[in-house]
């Protein structure tokens, strides 16, 4: 037996699979699956260009159909990190002068652009932080309770 194709292979499925360890991208995966595909075309005794498409066919194959599964399954696992607009959402403050439609607010040293969906706010009123719209605040006054 010939060890030249077999080391190729295993060189190609071993650095593919190091790669996709490193990366974390779970795309050079698939080439490792071609590398055994094509380890085991080389035992059956198939030539070098045989196993080059079988290589080629089943990295495609396994690329194609595993890559778009494994994609949304760590979309779904991974907890998205909010930005810092984001985390304001559901944050009550108290209102620094009075805001009919927009107006500007400081949010933590941060003056914002904000827009009122409610009724009128006047200085003083405690106001809920319900939204974002570009790069504005999206704000409602907090109505009190008699």
């Amino acid at each position: 037996m010939d060890w030249f194709p077999l080391i190729v292979w295993l060189i190609v499925g071993i650095g593919a699979l190091l790669i996709d360890i490193v990366t974390s991208a779970f795309l050079f995966v698939w080439f490792t699956a071609g590398a055994i595909a094509a380890i085991i075309c080389l035992t059956l005794g198939l030539s070098f260009s045989t196993q080059i498409i079988v290589f080629i066919i089943v990295s495609v194959l396994f690329m194609a159909t595993g890559y778009p599964i494994v994609k949304k399954n760590m979309k779904r696992t991974v907890p998205k990190t909010k930005t810092m607009e984001e985390g304001y959402i559901g944050r009550e403050i108290v209102s620094d002068q009075n805001i009919k439609e927009k107006g500007n607010l400081k949010v933590d040293g941060i003056y914002w652009t904000v827009e009122n969906k409610g009724e009128e706010i006047e200085l003083g009123d405690r106001i809920k932080i319900v939204g974002i719209q570009g790069n504005k605040l999206i704000i409602e006054k907090i109505k009190k309770n008699n």
